[in-house]
């Protein structure tokens, strides 16, 4: 009969389309609901849509389904979507018999979609020839297939990104904020222990800088015997004949000359050679305030304390990129290790501004040159090793960070590729539970927030704007961009307070997203290749400007 025929029209060919009778008389050359099809067959397209949506895919029943197109008919809907795919279409084929039959005793006619456009089937669905359709079916198979896929990883992983964010940002505020109200209970500036102390500096071609550098160490306030280390690992310039010059007038200097062998082989020259049981070390471009060395050194009145970080601040904010790191070394390093002090799970204490238990060291292992980034290798074996490593938020030092995109791309490189290297030598901490916060937080945290996320970062951000373009109205889309951007406003937020900066410097993290982060997202990428490839990098020595300025104590 017509309605089983019908049926199999519609299972066999896809869709079919009806409208209701219209009077011919009105309209004798074109029916009004066909204008908007035919105009878009004038600009080259074919459009079909959908008014009736009985949400057969959800399987609610042959009467339900029924009853929802009726419902929808009597409103003037015209169109009807039925789903042949993506699970058990049986109640839908129940059904069809039953719509068909209703929509006939309207009095309503059906339509196929070659005859509602004036297109023959064979030019609207022409056959694919035999020798094409293998590749047909791969296509439409599995690179369909590959395409929800893929969809649905990024959304997965944007959901846990989103999470991890913001438990992090959440969990390192908390922490910083305590670390902050404790400050006033650390070991006053004024206490007995003043140990005697051997200060190293590693340099290579820094005749711009060396001067001031030593200048700062030699006006400390620090009270303790004190001898000044500086290797130069085989300069080129005059660093050798500066500080050898400056020996002469002040006996607390020594002066070791090697060839060029690397920084890590410089440090562990000089750590060979000190005098004394506990070590400072700072950055040749680094100057300390006449208070960092006491700071610095009052944590050692716990016997396990192994190492101790100070804090770095940029000591030349001239340029808009020199600003972002400022920024940076705010709300990112210095607050991170606010935080991590509180758990025992710093992963580095950085080479520009830090304090070294010799004992310490040689029971770690010495200085290691297996890696570019020797401060995060030592500080993670002293983990292993069972010793506490603490942040002394008072010892401050002013470095100078690159200013221009060339030197700080170079710095960031070597930066990345020297932690990739050192989570990979230390592989064997992450979710270690003799380790607690550092197996189970901090390094989690660097491989997934400080490698991955930022690796892939504007990969994730091109495709929440290309999702954007094509569906402007998605709210979600803004959800996930502006969890990211909340969580970086957060943490620079409490990052100012705690430390009692200006919060105006807040609106950088805006333009640090669009154009300071994609420059990481380069070089952490580049790194990770690099890795993968096996490839060997150097030291990475940048150009010194000199721009640190005279700063006042803090």
């Amino acid at each position: 009969n017509a309605t089983q025929r019908l049926t199999e029209s519609i299972i066999g060919h896809g869709s079919l389309l009806f409208r209701p009778p219209y009077n011919a008389d009105t309209n004798p050359h074109e029916p009004e609901e066909l204008v908007p099809i035919r105009l878009a067959q004038s600009m080259g397209y074919v459009t079909v849509t959908e008014d009736i949506d009985p949400e057969d895919w959800d399987e609610p029943g042959v009467a339900v389904m029924l009853a929802r197109i009726k419902a929808a008919r009597n409103e003037g809907g015209n169109v009807i979507l039925l789903h042949d795919a993506g699970g058990d279409r049986r109640q839908t084929v129940e059904a069809l018999p039953l719509i068909i039959d209703y929509i006939t005793a309207r009095g309503d006619r059906f339509l196929t979609l070659p005859e509602m456009v004036g297109i023959p089937v064979e030019q609207l669905m022409p056959v694919v020839p035999t020798n094409q359709q293998p590749w047909t079916r791969l296509i439409s198979g599995s690179g369909f297939t590959a395409i929800h896929e893929v969809t649905n990883f990024f959304w997965a992983f944007m959901i846990v990104a989103t999470a991890l964010t913001v438990f992090k940002t959440l969990a390192v505020s908390w922490l910083a904020i305590r670390n902050r109200q404790q400050d006033g209970k650390a070991v006053p500036q004024d206490s007995p222990f003043a140990p005697s102390v051997s200060v190293l500096i590693a340099a290579y071609n820094e005749a711009k800088v060396i001067t001031a550098t030593l200048q700062s160490v030699l006006e400390t306030d620090y009270t303790g015997d004190m001898e000044i280390i500086i290797v130069d690992d085989g300069s080129q310039d005059d660093t050798a004949s500066i500080v050898a010059a400056m020996a002469e007038t002040d006996s607390r200097i020594r002066l070791i000359r090697q060839e060029n062998r690397g920084k890590a082989l410089a440090l562990r020259n000089g750590l060979n050679a000190a005098q004394h049981g506990i070590v400072v070390t700072l950055d040749a471009d680094t100057q300390f305030t006449p208070q960092t060395i006491g700071h610095l050194v009052a944590p050692f009145t716990d016997p396990q304390v192994g190492a101790v970080s100070g804090r770095a601040r940029v000591g030349n904010p001239q340029t808009l990129f020199a600003r972002f790191q400022s920024l940076e070394y705010t709300c990112g390093f210095n607050l991170d290790r606010r935080a991590y002090h509180q758990l025992n799970c710093i992963t580095v204490v950085p080479g520009a501004v830090s304090a070294l238990r010799v004992s310490a060291v040689q029971a770690a292992g010495g200085i290691s040159n297996d890696t570019l980034a020797e401060d995060t290798d030592l500080t993670l074996a002293l983990h292993k090793c069972g010793f506490r490593v603490s942040y002394a938020s008072k010892a401050i030092a002013w470095t100078e960070a690159p200013e221009t995109l060339r030197t700080f791309a170079r710095q960031r490189f070597r930066w990345a590729f020297g932690t990739l290297q050192c989570l990979w030598k230390h592989r064997e901490l992450l979710f270690n539970s003799r380790f607690k916060a550092l197996g189970w937080f901090s390094l989690p945290s660097a491989w997934f927030f400080n490698i991955f996320l930022v690796a892939f970062g504007s990969v994730i951000d091109l495709i929440l704007l290309a999702s954007l373009l094509v569906s402007p109205a998605n709210i979600i889309l803004y959800f996930y961009f502006f969890i990211f951007l909340a969580a970086d406003l957060l943490l620079a937020a409490v990052a100012c307070r705690v430390e009692r900066e200006p919060l105006s410097q807040l609106w950088l993290v805006l333009p640090m997203r669009f154009v300071y982060r994609p420059v990481l997202n380069y070089v952490v990428a580049k790194a990770i290749l690099h890795a993968l490839k096996g490839v060997l990098v150097g030291w990475g020595k940048l150009d010194r400007t000199a721009s640190v300025g005279k700063q006042v104590s803090a």
